[in-house]
């Protein structure tokens, strides 16, 4: 991996993973609040510049139903069902990933240290380079979380926050996208002093 080769909107694909309120009693390290805010905001940096998005999971049962602010501004993902934890074992998600012909993976999903850690190992075995965003991820205990993020980073993956891959994508507050990022930070982060 060349982790000074930055992030573009050329060469990178999002992966919505498993944003889904029923997973929400083992979220213990992310107020349950802000962690909706943060998808949010991770979901709408995709669609701002038009990134390939690939959105995971299954509504239904003890899973719950998808996040309504990641649905009202997924409707440029493709939806992939899948019964395994890591997606990488469905291959309707290893096909929709090679569709994009990108190699860096930008990803980030409820459960860092469950699906979220095994479609990144399994990215990297697979020749991908993953982006982990941390802040739209959660666990049961911050020792599970910290293991999480120490085994994707040895693996390879590097880990990010959805405001900073905002800004890498970004480049230049004059470019058209500038406005809506600066609106993104204003809504959904410290930085606009509305929390």
């Amino acid at each position: 991996m060349n982790y000074s080769e930055k992030l573009t909107r050329d060469n990178c694909v999002v992966v919505l993973v498993d944003f889904l309120d029923g997973f929400f009693p083992g979220i213990k390290t992310i107020d349950h609040d802000l962690l909706r805010k943060n998808a949010e905001a991770f979901t709408r940096l995709s669609k701002i510049f038009n990134l390939p998005t690939i959105m995971l999971g299954e509504e239904g049962g003890f899973r719950g139903k998808f996040f309504a602010e990641v649905i009202a501004n997924a409707d440029h993902a493709v939806r992939v069902e899948r019964h395994t934890p890591s997606a990488w074992d469905e291959p309707a998600f290893r096909d929709a990933l090679a569709k994009t012909g990108r190699q860096k993976v930008v990803l980030g999903g409820i459960s860092l240290d469950i699906c979220t850690l095994q479609l990144t190992v399994d990215l990297i075995g697979g020749g991908y380079e993953p982006y982990v965003v941390v802040d739209v991820s959660g666990s049961d205990t911050s020792l599970n979380e910290t293991a999480a993020m120490l085994r994707m980073t040895q693996a390879g993956a590097v880990m990010v926050s959805w405001a900073s891959i905002a800004s890498e994508i970004m480049k230049d507050w004059q470019t058209p996208e500038g406005a809506d990022v600066g609106k993104l930070y204003q809504e959904f982060s410290y930085w606009g002093n509305r929390f």
